[in-house]
């Protein structure tokens, strides 16, 4: 994905998302703060997808990159965890399906405070080996 066709700057998570920190909490303590990050996450995506549209069904790509606010040790997967209710409203916005985001890059950047949460959106683009392999693994299962 060489150009975005939408870039979307979100706050970096609350660190009260991150599965880390939720461990022996009651789901119901967190439901405010994720709905209140998927509602951000969708107002800040319709601003900058305006006029932007997206066929259903189609996959689209993402570069999602964390700015991190300091220089801790953040583990990927949980960075990606913590912004679940985000990426839920940037496909609320989109009008899409969250199973439609394919490719998913992660990059991480260090920065200055708050940390921010920078994803590129664009449509992917199609593998010249796609359905090539699929019919492939069917063929080889099949002759056993």
């Amino acid at each position: 994905m060489t150009r975005p066709a939408i870039l979307v700057t979100l706050p970096f998570p609350d660190r009260r998302l991150n599965p880390n920190n939720s461990k022996g909490k009651h789901w119901a303590s967190t439901v405010a703060l994720r709905k209140s990050a998927r509602a951000g996450a969708a107002l800040l995506t319709r601003a900058a997808a305006a006029g932007q549209g997206f066929e259903p069904g189609a996959e689209l790509a993402l570069v999602i990159t964390f700015v991190q606010p300091d220089r801790r040790a953040r583990d990927r997967d949980n960075l990606l965890a913590a912004c679940k209710p985000m990426l839920d409203g940037v496909a609320d916005a989109l009008g899409v399906n969250d199973s439609q985001f394919e490719p998913v890059t992660i990059r991480r950047e260090y920065g200055k405070k708050p940390g921010a949460v920078r994803i590129e959106i664009g449509r992917a683009k199609k593998s010249p080996l796609t359905g090539f392999l699929d019919n492939q693994t069917w063929k080889l299962a099949s002759c056993g």
